[in-house]
């Protein structure tokens, strides 16, 4: 892997998340084709360069790793050295340990894109929209994106709304607050027109009715076993977060998770090796810097 720079984290006031960054590579969902294809076209619809790209709060390097394969330079921060620890190397991606907030490493009107997926709910956005004005090249193009907790089984409206009701009667106070954010689609955060125009939203969302995604096909989606997505389930903060204070309080617990698959194993007749087709709701935002 290419270097780590440590430089702009405030270990003091910066909320790290505990994730296992094997587990997470592992078991995380990869995005679509259709959603890079869908930023490179807004890209260039204002935009003909595609030399340097910035990945914000990269993880294992998932976004870098795409990136990689269109700019000529990618440039990936985290605040988690473990996650970087485990990123995907590549010899034009450069990382570094650093907070969204704090992008000073890098100079004025330095990228032609910025990226972040699935982490803009942890920032100060308006600290965050202020650095990523001011990196992005005139014209440059800012790109958020995420993905909620709510999925949709294809074909099993019941085990849908089964998942639903565990996230929210199980987990629901296990997660941070700031998680809603993303379930809520970014309705609550405002890119600023003052530093940005031509902005975008795009929601992919819950159609009770069909029990499908409405809004066209989900950026996120997969055919996965039973098996993968239970352990998918796993790497969740909430089921973390669920554990860690039932062992510290010294309680005998059934894994819910596990139990949730055996009684939805039993319901719907699933087989640990059955393949599901998964799609989660999903929220793209684009913008152009003034």
């Amino acid at each position: 892997m290419s270097a780590i720079n440590n430089t702009n984290v405030d270990r003091e006031n910066t909320t790290t998340l505990d994730y296992d960054g094997a587990a997470y590579d592992t078991y995380r969902p990869t995005y679509s084709s259709r959603l890079y294809t869908k930023i490179y076209a807004y890209h260039t619809s204002h935009s003909s360069f595609f030399s340097t790209a910035l990945d914000v709060a990269t993880g294992t390097g998932y976004v870098a790793r795409e990136l990689s394969k269109t700019f000529q330079q990618v440039h990936a921060t985290d605040i988690s050295q473990e996650m970087l620890s485990s990123a995907f190397s590549s010899p034009n991606i450069q990382y570094s340990l650093s907070t969204a907030e704090d992008l000073s490493q890098f100079q004025d009107s330095t990228f032609d894109l910025i990226t972040v997926g699935e982490a803009l709910h942890w920032f100060d956005s308006v600290k965050f929209f202020k650095e990523a004005w001011r990196v992005l090249k005139q014209n440059g193009t800012l790109a958020v994106f995420g993905y909620s907790s709510h999925h949709v089984v294809e074909g099993y409206l019941a085990a849908t709304n089964e998942f639903k009701k565990f996230n929210v009667e199980i987990f629901g106070d296990y997660w941070d607050p700031r998680k809603f954010s993303v379930d809520k689609l970014y309705r609550d955060i405002v890119i600023p027109e003052k530093l940005f125009k031509n902005i975008t939203w795009e929601r992919n969302e819950y159609d009770e009715k069909d029990g499908k995604t409405s809004n066209y096909e989900s950026y996120l989606n997969k055919e996965w076993s039973v098996e993968r997505f239970k352990n998918y389930m796993k790497t969740w903060s909430s089921y973390n977060n669920y554990m860690s204070r039932c062992q510290k309080e010294n309680q005998k617990i059934e894994d819910p998770v596990d139990k949730l698959f055996e009684k939805l194993k039993e319901d719907e007749g699933w087989k640990d090796d059955q393949i599901l087709k998964i799609s989660w709701f999903f929220v793209l935002g684009l913008a152009e810097k003034n």
